[in-house]
């Protein structure tokens, strides 16, 4: 049984199964709200956030969440287990004496079921670009949102855009790193010459790290200093393996494994971000995107897709290069303009410290959250 606190008891529910974006944007948000409440975070069973968590404080349950898919068995066990899991978080909302529940997912029916059980309020939190996901189903759950939740959070005007414009319904972005651990690189000219450009994104299919190699391959005939490096996890997921194995074999293919390089999961972003000259992110449907904030929070320039959220981020032109989605043409020429002008480099990065620390300052994103909250237990 859980110490009595005198702060309110907020249940988080999160779908992860590894470190991802979604978990750590809602832990850098909560981070800054422990003072006013208590959190309590739900994670699927064997995630591996639950020891990032951890480390952190908070106490973390596991549930059997089963995610909705075309496999048979999932398909199968999915309203079952979602009535039984629902059940679980309920008991788990009582247990833990919470106030309210928080769905820091927006396919992740269990807390609606859970509110349904308890009364208590509810608050979704839409960190995917429904108009991209399958429309029968992505048109029921924005149905059980707008008319089952107390409070729906959009993390961008990208996606609220989906949504119907009611007056429970916000746009809360999520907050800036928490300060940094190193200071600020120069992005001066590298004594080798070689210009490093990183792709951080976990190996998922429309992350965008084909597009990447498709781009450098053009690109380096004419820019031989250019030097590509992968980094992220594949989640556990044989058909993440699958899709890294494959750029790997694109890029030996194409005789460049002394120039591209893959590693794994980065437990420190920011020392990453600033040994890198460029950031690269082009996937082919972002909600908001934390590679991209933290890339320009910690001042590495980036370059990225008109996919949604990012677009959001920074202002193309004058703190990064914003191009098409899927346009490898355009990719290779914004990799090759900043390739060639550290000048242009330079002037990105300090314009893009700037612009995040002005648009997600705190009262654009935790704060808000942190009022949400009053609101809804008031």
């Amino acid at each position: 049984m859980p110490q009595p606190t005198t702060k309110p008891v907020i249940l988080i529910a999160d779908n992860s199964t590894a470190v991802t974006g979604a978990l750590m944007a809602i832990r850098n948000a909560t981070d800054r709200l422990r003072d006013r409440y208590e959190f309590v975070y739900v994670l699927p069973t064997g995630s591996r956030g639950r020891a990032v968590l951890e480390a952190a404080g908070y106490r973390v349950h596991e549930l059997p969440f089963v995610e909705i898919s075309k496999r048979v068995r999932n398909l199968l066990l999915y309203v079952p287990m979602l009535l039984l899991n629902g059940w679980r978080l309920a008991a788990l909302l009582r247990r833990e004496r919470a106030a309210a529940v928080h769905m820091n997912d927006f396919y992740n029916l269990t807390g609606v079921v859970a509110r349904l059980l308890t009364g208590l309020p509810l608050v979704t939190h839409v960190r995917f670009l429904p108009h991209t996901q399958m429309q029968p189903l992505a048109r029921t759950w924005r149905w059980v949102a707008e008319h089952l939740a107390q409070r729906v959070i959009c993390v961008s005007r990208a996606v609220y855009s989906y949504f119907q414009p009611l007056p429970h319904i916000s746009v809360i972005f999520d907050p800036v790193p928490e300060g940094e651990k190193y200071p600020p690189t120069d992005l001066a000219p590298r004594p080798d010459g070689s210009v490093r450009v990183l792709f951080l994104g976990n190996y998922i299919p429309g992350k965008g790290q084909n597009f990447a190699v498709e781009a450098f391959k053009a690109a380096y005939p004419q820019q031989p200093d250019l030097r590509l490096h992968f980094a992220g996890g594949d989640m556990g997921l044989e058909k993440n393996r699958a899709y890294r194995q494959q750029l790997e074999a694109a890029v030996a293919a194409a005789g460049l494994q002394q120039v591209v390089t893959f590693g794994s999961f980065v437990e420190d972003v920011e020392a990453a971000i600033k040994q890198a000259d460029i950031v690269l992110n082009f996937s082919e449907s972002e909600s908001f995107s934390l590679t991209c904030l933290d890339a320009l929070y910690f001042g590495t320039p980036l370059i990225a897709t008109d996919c949604g959220g990012p677009a959001e981020l920074f202002e193309s032109g004058r703190s990064g290069l914003l191009v098409p989605n899927r346009d490898v043409p355009a990719m290779t020429q914004a990799l090759l303009e900043l390739a060639a002008d550290a000048g242009l480099r330079q002037r990105f990065a300090a314009a893009g410290r700037e612009f995040v620390r002005h648009k997600f300052r705190p009262e654009s994103s935790y704060e808000q959250l942190g009022q949400l909250y009053a609101g809804v237990l008031n």
